[in-house]
């Protein structure tokens, strides 16, 4: 009984200390001083080329260079629907006729996001992001199809 007593008096004790607690009423700002702007630039297969058609497919090369920075992601769009989505400064995808519902000229999308190096607290977590939107114009010519 006793030591049921002493336990309980010294949780009333512990429960009035406050030493857990810690108070700052200060206002501290940081200005983020941001650090050179990534160089960025992107070639494909297709940057030569005026309309390569999508006869049975056709493929998509592409490389990043990115000094100062890193690259985040990318989507790559036709006809309202990712075709191909990556991490990678280079690769390979293939578009396919399928994806149109009619022949004619239309757009690839490549979106690019990547460092921002303004050294926010966002830019350090990865959660702001510069952006670079590639188009390329690309003929689905399904006249040809049996």
């Amino acid at each position: 009984m006793g030591k049921h007593i002493t336990t309980i008096i010294v949780l009333l004790f512990l429960s009035g200390i406050q030493a857990c607690f810690y108070s700052d009423t200060e206002m501290y700002q940081v200005e983020p001083i941001p650090g050179d702007p990534p160089l960025f630039s992107v070639s494909t297969n297709l940057d030569t080329l005026y309309n390569p058609p999508v006869n049975d497919s056709l493929e998509v090369t592409f490389s990043v260079q990115i000094s100062g920075g890193e690259l985040y992601y990318l989507y790559a769009d036709v006809v309202n629907t990712t075709v191909y989505e990556s991490d990678s400064t280079y690769g390979s995808f293939w578009i396919y006729p399928s994806l149109a519902e009619s022949s004619g000229v239309d757009t690839l999308y490549m979106e690019f996001y990547y460092s921002s190096n303004s050294n926010s607290l966002a830019d350090k977590v990865g959660y702001e992001a510069n952006t670079e939107l590639q188009k390329y114009a690309i003929f689905f010519n399904l006249e040809d199809e049996p």
